[in-house]
């Protein structure tokens, strides 16, 4: 029988295409309750499992592949601990606390005794994929930038912590790490800058530092107009960026230091993340400062970060 093309589809036809069948309650309850095969080994991602009584009042499963056990927490791929706890242990950090006043909350407030090396894990695992993703998306920033430069401890010796914050949207640019204060060094953090925001600023900022008169000048050119700062209390100043160093600098001193240059190198680009997408600032409205620069994302806070990990 051949199809009659002169059959005109109306609305009511294109309805029909786009409806979802109607589920009864009844039927929904027996496909979530009957069919494990939704649910995933947290070890070897198989399906085959089957369910394996309740605990604590949480549903405990057997992966029938591997044999190893594991429930139905809201928590990541191998590991046990909730997103709950792991996102806010990442949060915690970045706020000031020790590893060991971490696990020392999570035990108290959650009777999971972690100890300090797993909070240290899920930092150092969780700010290197938030560094990775993050850290490539580009923000629309004004033309005055400002920069600087503070000392931290690394292995017991000193280190020229460098970065650069965007006046209008807060939000901090790049940084850079380095035995000297020199004008290479300005310029490759000036290098940074330019290849995040793809512009180059009409105004930068800084103190008296005279690396930063060569440096600036050779990424930028005679396009950007460099100001250097009178003091705090003049109209032109670099006090932005000095209120984050003076919390960079309670923050190591809490951890007494990075002991390896590749443990700072990743905690130092985790504060710039946890600065710039997790933390509502009160003078940007509670809002971030990535939200101010325009970038939108579907999570605001280390916890639904983890969970998009999930």
């Amino acid at each position: 029988m051949t199809q009659d093309k002169s059959k005109k589809i109306t609305a009511e036809d294109i309805a029909k295409l786009f409806a979802k069948p109607k589920i009864h309650t009844a039927e929904l309850g027996e496909h979530h309750f009957t069919q494990p095969q939704s649910i995933r080994c947290k070890w070897c991602g198989s399906v085959d499992i089957k369910k394996y009584g309740i605990r604590d009042g949480i549903q405990e499963y057997l992966c029938l592949k591997c044999g190893r056990k594991f429930n139905a927490k809201d928590a990541p791929y191998k590991k046990q601990t909730p997103v709950e706890q792991i996102g806010s242990a990442l949060d915690m950090f970045y706020d000031g606390l020790s590893f060991q006043d971490i696990a020392r909350h999570l035990e108290h407030t959650y009777n999971n005794p972690v100890n300090e090396s797993t909070v240290y894990r899920w930092v150092m695992s969780y700010t290197e994929k938030a560094v990775n993703i993050l850290g490539k998306l580009r923000p629309k920033v004004s033309d005055t930038w400002v920069v600087d430069e503070t000392v931290i401890k690394v292995g017991g010796d000193n280190w020229w912590f460098w970065d650069v914050i965007d006046e209008d949207t807060r939000f901090l640019l790049t940084s850079h790490l380095s035995l000297s204060r020199t004008t290479r060094d300005a310029s490759s953090l000036m290098e940074k800058a330019w290849k995040r925001t793809n512009k180059a600023p009409k105004v930068i900022i800084s103190d008296k530092l005279y690396a930063y008169l060569d440096g600036i000048e050779t990424v930028f050119g005679a396009d950007t107009e460099h100001i250097q700062s009178k003091g705090m209390t003049a109209d032109i100043n670099t006090n932005l960026i000095e209120r984050f160093h003076g919390t960079l600098k309670d923050r190591t001193k809490v951890i007494r230091g990075f002991k390896t240059i590749e443990t700072a190198l990743v905690i130092l680009d985790g504060f710039l993340i946890h600065y710039n997408f997790f933390r509502p600032h009160m003078t940007l409205r509670n809002q971030t400062p990535a939200e101010i620069a325009g970038i939108k994302l579907p999570y605001k806070t280390w916890v639904e970060f983890v969970r998009q990990d999930k």
